[in-house]
């Protein structure tokens, strides 16, 4: 994707993928620890992680919730819980690489 197209994560349209960035930032530190992050965002974290180049093996049975977590250097990181308890965190920047999911 070059840097001057549209990039659309579910419902939302952004005019560049720094734009999709500073939005998720801001929904990452908007969020408090530890708590299931509701809808709309909910499902635009649906969207967004299926753009993960492992999102299959991410997601594997289906997600349960997302939260927010405390990660390394005082920094956030998003995490999913599936339906079957499991978690794991993931990049929100490796969702907005060039990959393509098929």
């Amino acid at each position: 994707m070059g840097r001057g197209k549209k990039l659309t994560i579910g419902q939302r349209s952004f005019e560049t993928r720094n734009a999709a960035r500073r939005f998720i930032e801001e929904l990452l530190y908007s969020q408090p620890l530890n708590l299931a992050i509701q809808e709309p965002h909910h499902s635009f974290l649906n969207a967004l992680i299926s753009r993960h180049p492992h999102a299959e093996a991410m997601v594997a049975e289906g997600i349960d919730h997302f939260t927010v977590k405390n990660a390394v250097q005082g920094r956030r990181c998003f995490c999913l819980t599936r339906i079957d308890g499991t978690k794991t965190d993931f990049s929100f920047r490796q969702c907005l690489s060039d990959y393509t999911p098929s």
